[in-house]
């Protein structure tokens, strides 16, 4: 993880010593589906929700290839019933993402004046909750995890300071729950986006 920041910001810092006078704030707002997965590796469950969910965003693109950002989001609540024999007793467990940041690079491609395709390369901490119903403490969990962030995406300008846009992103893959580690965590993002350029 320390190598990925590492790395993100040297491009960053090598984009901003040699253009500096190109720094272009954005703000926006990404609004679509998040994929919220858990599984256990004893085979005991295997969850995935496809839920709605949200973030906002700011950065700054460097120049016309590098850029930053900084974004932070939630996302909505799935639920899956169990039988009996996974938790000692019939249950309905839902998870969700309270909340997740992201730190990410932007490596861009400017395809004409109007339209960019891009890349993201980061980090992601996010908050893991799930509860169930009635409550059974060998389903429940609730942990805060970092991990490696990467997706693409593309944005085309309706004017000089809007465009709209559209992105994948993979926050977090198998991220570890629990002490063993066979409680592992994902989350992705396919969403539109909306955003205001300074």
């Amino acid at each position: 993880m320390k190598r990925v920041l590492v790395g993100v910001a040297m491009i960053v810092a090598g984009g901003a010593s040699a253009q500096a006078q190109d720094f272009k704030p954005y703000a926006g707002v990404g609004i679509g589906a998040f994929g919220v997965e858990s599984k256990d590796g004893t085979a005991a469950y295997n969850q995935k929700n496809t839920v709605f969910g949200g973030y906002g965003k700011f950065g700054v693109d460097i120049n016309d290839y590098v850029g930053v950002e900084l974004r932070g989001g939630t996302v909505g609540t799935g639920d899956k019933s169990y039988a009996a024999a996974t938790f000692g007793t019939a249950t309905t467990r839902s998870q969700t993402t309270d909340y997740f940041v992201s730190y990410l690079g932007k490596l861009q491609y400017p395809v004409s004046q109007d339209f960019r395709l891009y890349a993201m390369l980061g980090a992601t901490t996010a908050k893991f909750k799930v509860t169930s119903s009635p409550n059974v403490a060998a389903a429940n969990l609730s942990k805060t995890k970092t991990g490696f962030s990467y997706g693409f995406g593309g944005d085309f300008s309706v004017t000089d300071q809007l465009s709209v846009g559209a992105e994948w992103m993979q926050y977090l893959t198998d991220v570890k729950l629990n002490a063993t580690g066979t409680t592992k965590a994902r989350l992705w993002g396919a969403v539109g986006t909306l955003t205001m350029h300074f």
